[in-house]
């Protein structure tokens, strides 16, 4: 079974980088893009696609990661959420650790430790089971 990752993050190649990564890792996965988080909450309000993990930035245009978060947060179905940024900001972490809504926070570049930490950590290889992301 496919791993269902929603990536949202406005850097184009970042996203191709962490899609051959998955892929010479050999986890077999079904990725869908956002490089706008406005976009990626509009299609999630509307789709009954399901989803096992999301990858989500910080910084980007028209809205943070954060106003995503704050968006998000209202809708019934929830996807276990990693921050994947470049912020080194310590405040962001913090405010990371304190949000309900996020189940990890990584610094790019996603690393082969980093992803198989993930998927454990969530159970995305198994999306049955989420047990520490929720």
């Amino acid at each position: 079974m496919k791993t269902r990752i929603i990536q949202i993050d406005d850097d184009f190649i970042n996203n191709m980088a962490n899609e051959r990564l998955m892929k010479k890792m050999g986890i077999p996965f079904e990725v869908t893009n956002f490089l706008d988080p406005t976009e990626a909450l509009n299609y999630l309000s509307e789709t009954k696609d399901t989803f096992d993990l999301m990858l989500l930035d910080i910084n980007m245009p028209r809205i943070s990661g954060w106003e995503f978060l704050d968006r998000y947060e209202k809708f019934e179905t929830k996807i276990p959420i990693m921050m994947l940024t470049s912020s080194l900001d310590p405040n962001d972490q913090k405010r990371a650790n304190a949000s309900k809504l996020l189940s990890g926070f990584y610094v790019k570049p996603l690393s082969k430790d980093m992803i198989e930490e993930i998927l454990k950590k969530c159970g995305a290889s198994n999306p049955s089971v989420h047990t520490d992301c929720l």
